[in-house]
């Protein structure tokens, strides 16, 4: 796996991390965040994902998920 490609990753969540961590107590953030990022590089390896997939390759999945389910 290309560590850049993980950084990016990192980097484009990394806003909205922020914006979760506000919701929790100021001496836990920072525990919190590594934990976060660990979940996602983790999810990152087992998915296998080589590069971001675009918004349409998210919403097409999301649509073959949502009719396997009504199925």
């Amino acid at each position: 796996m290309d560590g850049r490609f993980e950084q990016e990753v990192i980097e484009l969540l990394t806003p909205k991390i922020k914006a979760v961590l506000r919701q929790t107590n100021k001496q836990d953030q920072k525990d919190l965040e590594q934990e976060l990022i660990l979940k996602v590089l983790s999810t990152i390896k087992r998915k296998g994902f080589k590069q971001l997939p675009s918004f349409f390759e998210l919403m097409d999945k999301e649509k073959n998920t949502q009719t396997k389910k009504e199925n």
